[in-house]
């Protein structure tokens, strides 16, 4: 397990303990979750993009759920 310092101002310290105090959980777990959610939706966004971008080439088949349920015999 590796150790990160993160440098706080006094008010950024004072607010992100009042809130990890509010959640009772720790303040590392606070910003780990944080980072975490911000990767995913950075990830989820180039998702959306590259799908727009394929939409926009013509490189996607829409198919709509009651053909799905047909396919899956369902």
């Amino acid at each position: 397990m590796s150790t990160i310092t993160v440098r706080l101002n006094r008010d950024e310290a004072k607010a992100f303990n009042e809130y990890a105090k509010f959640k009772n959980v720790p303040l590392s777990t606070l910003m780990k979750e944080a980072l975490e959610e911000k990767i995913e939706d950075e990830i989820d966004l180039k998702a959306i993009l590259d799908y727009e971008e394929r939409l926009k080439n013509n490189e996607v088949e829409y198919i709509s759920f009651d053909d799905v349920k047909k396919k899956l015999e369902m």
